[in-house]
């Protein structure tokens, strides 16, 4: 109960052919997030990989204002029946806290303007306060959705860095 129920493709499950270290190889390569639209340039994200010795890992997305890093933890392990390896994880941060606070945080900022608008303008404050609501809210979807695109995509970049099939490890 309170566990809240993470969407499937916030999971890493399968069988990749490539060995164990070749696995850990992968990872350990430094990655350079690109920043391509308006929403990823307002939510700069770095990410750090944390490799530990029993095949645990951690993947870490962390960007400015961040409650804490969308965070992806799993495991390494040696598949018997493929000769391959297992990878398996989870999402066990994202930001959907972080969107709501934000968001608490824009009408927060919106009601006190409006209030100090309303006194010192009456109606025409209100009506100057409701333009700059739309633009705040603008500003931060283009954030929010660049964050929940970056929390998607963070599976996604497990399967494309580590999946591979058998008969592509023979081609090379």
């Amino acid at each position: 109960m309170g566990d809240k129920i993470k969407p499937a493709y916030y999971t890493v499950d399968f069988v990749t052919a490539l060995p164990l270290t070749a696995c850990r190889e992968r990872l350990e390569h430094e990655v350079i997030l690109k920043r391509r639209t308006i929403g990823e340039q307002l939510a700069p994200l770095d990410q750090q990989t944390t490799l530990r010795e029993n095949g645990a890992f951690v993947v870490e997305r962390t960007f400015p204002g961040a409650m804490h890093p969308i965070r992806l933890a799993g495991n390494l392990d040696h598949d018997e029946a493929s000769g391959g390896t297992w990878v398996h994880g989870t999402i066990t941060h994202d930001t959907y806290n972080q969107v709501l606070v934000e968001g608490m945080i824009i009408f927060l900022v919106f009601f006190m303007i409006s209030a100090v608008f309303f006194v010192r303008l009456k109606e025409d404050g209100l009506l100057c306060s409701i333009p700059l609501l739309l633009m705040l809210l603008g500003v931060a979807s283009l954030r929010w959705r660049a964050l929940r695109k970056a929390t998607e995509d963070l599976a996604h970049w497990m399967r494309r860095q580590l999946y591979v099939t058998r008969d592509q490890v023979r081609e090379k």
